[in-house]
């Protein structure tokens, strides 16, 4: 994947999500099915500068007769497709419903992609967790639009001054 050079956090520059990214990779090589490409970027200003991540594991990768893709998106969360023999024909175009969350820990992404990969169903159980770093993500992707925008970085409020960055609480 090539990415731009990093950002004031280490991101790559139009990724804010970054952290998300790398975490979820993490988890999948952790479980040992690592995805066999890795996409992050955002939407253009007509989808709102929305973030979204690609995973996909071809054929001969998965168990079966097709391949496994993973879709995210910052606001509607996990969707996964069943592809055929090319990752272009998708056979099968649906949310995630067993991930309860739009953020959901990266371990329980990988719990659920491991299902999919080797036996191409969803696990019974629901994951409700939200990963730790989502609302660090969240604020960075809200700065990252502003900033596209032309606006400076949201304000957020200093722990227990009760001022924030231009303004005050009131």
């Amino acid at each position: 994947m090539l990415l731009d050079p990093p950002g004031p956090r280490g991101a790559p520059q139009g990724m804010p999500h970054w952290p998300y990214v790398k975490a979820v990779d993490d988890a999948l090589t952790a479980r040992g099915i690592p995805p066999g490409t890795v996409r992050g970027s955002h939407h253009g200003l007509e989808r709102g500068l929305t973030t979204y991540i690609t995973l996909a594991w071809d054929v001969s990768r998965t168990r079966g007769r097709g391949g496994i893709r993973l879709d995210w998106e910052e606001r509607q969360g996990w969707y996964y497709a069943l592809t055929d023999l090319h990752p272009y024909d998708v056979l099968l175009y649906t949310a995630i419903t067993v991930l309860r969350t739009p953020m959901a820990a990266p371990e329980t992404v990988a719990e659920v992609a491991e299902e999919l990969v080797r036996h191409r169903r969803l696990p019974a159980q629901e994951f409700r967790a939200e990963w730790a770093g989502a609302r660090d993500v969240r604020a960075a992707a809200i700065d990252f639009r502003r900033t596209r925008l032309g606006l400076g970085p949201a304000g957020r409020p200093d722990h227990g001054s009760g001022t924030r960055e231009g303004c005050s609480w009131r």
